[in-house]
């Protein structure tokens, strides 16, 4: 099942339960799912108006607008880009692990300030959170992972960090955190 579907049909169960926080957490995350896929949108869109050279004209005249929009509409139809667009697993497990790293640095935040009510609140939220994520690889199998990728790359120091981090990340993505991966990497990298 898609993280969203999951967080819908958990959604539902909060809200059976009289949950209300997990219920707040679990609809500001499907608006920021929404919100990902808006722009996932606008940016298909933006490709499909470049590549087949779509401009807004200057003025408003009637004409030159009908003769836009008669040009985006061929565009999309070209591009066959739907109206609703989903984010794919990969995407929606980057957008949980945004969330999670919101939710992190705002505990940071909360500590330093010495405010437990907040601390207590985040830390909570990104539980919820971290349980929509696959399980979580230790040290030893990125540490293998990376070990792989730096034979196939070709890495032989520390320079070559760039070339074994964009695959790894890809590779892991969802399934470990990327601080740890870069120390991994460091650590491997003379």
């Amino acid at each position: 099942m898609q993280p969203k579907e999951q967080i819908n049909a958990d959604l539902k169960e909060a809200m059976k339960s009289r949950n209300q926080d997990k219920v707040t957490m679990l609809r500001s995350t499907l608006a920021a799912f929404k919100d990902g896929e808006q722009r996932k949108r606008e940016e298909l869109v933006k490709a499909a108006l470049k590549k087949h050279n779509v401009v807004r004209p200057t003025g408003n005249e009637a004409d030159q607008m009908a003769a836009f929009d008669k040009a985006v509409s061929a565009a999309l139809a070209a591009e066959q880009i739907p109206g609703n667009v989903t984010l794919d697993e990969a995407e929606a497990l980057s957008l949980i692990q945004k969330l999670i790293k919101q939710r992190q640095d705002s505990i940071a935040d909360a500590q330093k300030a010495g405010r437990k009510d907040v601390e207590d609140s985040e830390t909570r939220e990104m539980e919820i959170l971290q349980s929509y994520l696959p399980k979580q690889l230790s040290r030893e199998e990125i540490e293998a992972e990376a070990k792989q990728v730096i034979a196939q790359v070709g890495a032989a120091s520390a320079k070559d960090m760039g070339k074994v981090m964009g695959p790894l990340i890809g590779k892991l993505q969802g399934r470990a955190d990327g601080k740890l991966i870069s120390e991994v990497v460091r650590g491997l990298l003379p």
